[in-house]
């Protein structure tokens, strides 16, 4: 009689391992085209814009006094006066050099102002993830029980499903606003109306604060910038969240766990919430993408320095080199958040399985 060989952990995690990275490795041909895509598009779409590099720059009443001499030169000057093939080939050359050019509007480096916005948005962007992913998550998880089985009545079954229906059209009426509109609300009665936050800006002009209190005050500016982004994002993730709980809860293994005497507080965080997070999960690099896009009006509405506000002024200036340089930082961010999330999903989806 022979017994069969106990799994062995260390060969499971191996194995769990050696999927994520197959099936990491298997979308690793379309990033590559996305990238490709993202660099055709990085060197053609600031060409698209209407009006004059020149006039842009040098204001309309200058271009009275220049000559058509000095005009070609400044255009040779900005890396415009050549044909397109040249100006691709240079501009391919410096990405090859990790130069992403000179920004004739700051008179500095394009890496350089990156080096001193990124920061800004990064923080303002990670901060709204995180807050509408603990919101998203935990509030549609709850709603989802709000819903009483058929199977399974609550005596509080009115005023539970009352109470789902009012949060779903809340959250279904925040998630169709757009960012501008929220951050425009958020300004004027909480920074005009109610002064209880600034108004615009990274911190307080001029402030000299240090340690502890240079962080409360950052945290100060940053938390309507934060709400603005988050609150939409939060809205759109409660209602996947809790569509796909709604949708398990009367799932064989749900009702198996119930069978077995599961409390509540373990039929939803150790059976339902892994199940439906990877769902969920799965969204987030298009959430990342969402936020990076919506930060470009809250970023102006609030004046906040991040690389959003920089691109709104580089578009208007016709500053070809930091619109570009912006748009490469964006797009790759937006891309490496999509590997991620999906590498992330694809994994708690086996672990998920596994423990099943």
């Amino acid at each position: 009689m022979s017994l069969a060989a106990a799994p062995d952990p260390a060969s499971e995690a191996a194995s769990e391992a050696a999927s994520g990275t197959a099936s990491l490795a298997a979308r690793l041909p379309a990033y590559a085209l996305a990238v490709l895509a993202l660099l055709g598009l990085d060197f053609a779409l600031p060409l698209l814009m209407p009006g004059d590099a020149v006039t842009a720059f040098l204001g309309q009443d200058a271009m009275t006094e220049l000559s058509d001499g000095q005009r070609r030169q400044m255009l040779q000057e900005l890396g415009l006066g050549q044909p397109l093939w040249r100006q691709g080939l240079a501009w391919l050359g410096q990405l090859a050099r990790l130069d992403l050019g000179y920004s004739p509007r700051h008179g500095m480096p394009v890496a350089a102002l990156l080096a001193q916005h990124l920061p800004w948005t990064l923080l303002l962007t990670g901060c709204a993830l995180a807050l509408s992913l603990a919101a998203g998550m935990l509030l549609g998880l709850e709603a989802a029980f709000f819903q009483p089985l058929p199977s399974h009545p609550s005596p509080q079954s009115t005023s539970s499903r009352w109470l789902d229906r009012a949060l779903t059209a809340a959250m279904l009426a925040l998630q169709s606003l757009p960012a501008f509109a929220v951050a425009m609300g958020l300004a004027l009665l909480f920074a005009h109306g109610l002064p209880w936050f600034p108004a615009s800006g990274a911190a307080a002009p001029f402030s000299q604060a240090t340690g502890l209190q240079a962080v409360l005050e950052r945290a100060h500016h940053l938390a309507l910038p934060v709400a603005a982004l988050a609150l939409p994002a939060a809205a759109r993730l409660f209602l996947i969240t809790r569509a796909a709980a709604v949708a398990l809860r009367g799932a064989p293994f749900m009702e198996m766990a119930l069978a077995k005497g599961a409390s509540p507080l373990a039929l939803r965080w150790r059976h339902l919430a892994p199940n439906v997070w990877a769902v969920a999960l799965a969204r987030l690099g298009g959430m990342g993408a969402r936020l990076m896009a919506g930060g470009i009006y809250v970023e102006t509405v609030f004046a906040y320095p991040g690389i959003n506000l920089l691109l709104t002024d580089a578009i208007a200036r016709h500053d070809y080199p930091l619109v570009r340089g912006v748009l490469l930082a964006s797009g790759l961010l937006a891309l490496a958040l999509n590997l991620a999330a999906d590498a992330l999903a694809a994994r708690y989806a086996r672990r998920t399985q596994r423990l099943a």
